[in-house]
């Protein structure tokens, strides 16, 4: 006893492993054994040796599950661009005095934010053309040519002709 009590502190102190009481056997490392050193019957043996079988089968289910979703979820990413294109498309032909460039996005809601700015600038465009409209000619604008040489008849076309020599 003695002996098993110093195995126990080298293994705690971490100089060594502790002896088993079962004849170099550990019952906690083979599943096969009960608590007591006692082997289990055998369609428990067997059950638990075709549930090992199945986990290691399950390994290659569960990746091919996960490349199926994967797989999955790449088609579904691939239809909501197609959506959210479409989307955009529809808002853009919806009114088309938002430049397209403008409205982006890979969501619905990406989108709708976009819009939303784009709308707010082509406000604020024409808002500034309206002022600039309002304003008129800017002062100091050369004064308007005479009227057109076509409507004046032989004799004042003469006159001017003569005036522009004169002048010159």
């Amino acid at each position: 006893m003695a002996r098993a009590l110093s195995a126990w502190e080298d293994e705690a102190e971490g100089r060594g492993e502790p002896e088993s009481d079962f004849g170099g056997v550990d019952a906690f490392d083979d599943p096969l054994v009960t608590d007591d050193g006692a082997m289990l019957p055998d369609d428990v043996q067997a059950e638990l040796e075709a549930l090992a079988a199945a986990e290691l089968d399950g390994g290659g289910q569960l990746e091919q599950a996960l490349a199926s979703a994967q797989r999955e979820l790449a088609q579904q990413r691939a239809l909501t661009r197609q959506a959210v294109e479409r989307y955009r498309d529809a808002l853009l032909a919806a009114e088309p005095e938002l430049p397209p460039d403008l409205v982006h996005g890979d969501t619905i809601e990406e989108v709708d934010e976009a819009v939303e700015a784009a709308r707010r600038t082509v406000a604020r465009i024409r808002e500034r053309l309206e002022a600039e409209r309002g304003r008129g000619f800017p002062v100091g604008a050369p004064a308007r040519s005479s009227a057109s040489v076509a409507t004046l008849t032989p004799v004042e076309k003469i006159a001017r002709g003569l005036q522009e020599r004169l002048l010159v």
